[in-house]
């Protein structure tokens, strides 16, 4: 009608975006399998390799399931409050091809079926983080068990509190580019309470616990290394100056560390 102003289309996700958030997210992925699970398997024990890798992927894949179902809407649904979102996007409803998620630049979006595949592999590796303080003393239905429960009260609230717009601690101003407080912290400091409340080992210190492998743990950490560049320079959203400087980080100061901690011993 004449007097009303044509609303303004909706902003359409940039290709070159979309391709470099779904490369990422499999970078990401390989952090997990097999980069994670060698990385860990290696330390164990010979008789609990298998197992470790097992319950990795195990892990990772429960984790997947659960993101989809009430995960992602838990943690970046709509409404909800500061500490947990809405659940109108349980088992991903209303979100369709054309659904799109807001970047950090005004304007630029990305679809929001590759923002939930990037968000669900940080979900798959925090926990798979955890089972790294845990592997070799305790089984896998309790560990399971364990996953079910502390991604729905710990880990989903967290994210929701520090990465959702309307979040508690990001209201308050938190900065957390790429997992430092949701990932890193979250997933430490739950399993240094996780492995003090199961305490130590069967046999330690009489039994010899040495890795079984440190060849396969350095093809662990190479992988876990390739994968950051996913983790960091994808957190940016975009492929973008940001992502330069996150992947550029992870360069030299991965480099610097490692030369250091090598020179060092």
């Amino acid at each position: 009608a004449q007097g009303v102003a044509a609303a303004a289309p909706a902003p359409v996700p940039d290709p070159g975006n979309n391709a470099w958030m779904m490369t990422a997210t499999l970078l990401v992925l390989m952090m997990i399998l097999p980069g994670l699970a060698l990385f860990y398997g290696g330390l164990a024990r010979s008789k609990n390799m298998l197992s470790v890798m097992t319950q990795i992927g195990a892990v990772a894949a429960l984790t997947m399931l659960i993101w989809v179902m009430w995960g992602y809407t838990e943690a970046f649904g709509d409404g909800g409050n500061g500490f947990i979102a809405g659940f109108g996007k349980a088992f991903l409803h209303g979100v369709t091809q054309s659904s799109t998620v807001a970047t950090f630049t005004k304007g630029v979006v990305i679809s929001e079926f590759v923002f939930i595949c990037f968000q669900m592999t940080f979900a798959a590796i925090t926990i798979a983080l955890v089972l790294g303080s845990v592997v070799e003393r305790i089984k896998f239905s309790a560990f399971t068990l364990f996953a079910d429960v502390w991604l729905t009260i710990v880990y989903f609230p967290i994210a929701h509190m520090v990465w959702a717009g309307n979040g508690y601690f990001f209201g308050k101003g938190a900065l957390d580019f790429a997992g430092g407080t949701v990932v890193h912290i979250n997933s430490g400091v739950s399993a240094l309470v996780a492995c003090l409340i199961l305490g130590k080992r069967i046999g330690y210190p009489r039994e010899r616990m040495a890795p079984h492998s440190l060849t396969l743990t350095g093809v662990g950490t190479g992988l876990l290394w390739v994968g950051w560049f996913g983790f960091n320079a994808g957190s940016a959203l975009e492929a973008n100056g940001s992502a330069g400087l996150a992947m550029i980080n992870t360069f030299v100061a991965t480099a610097a560390g490692g030369l250091a901690w090598m020179l060092i011993e």
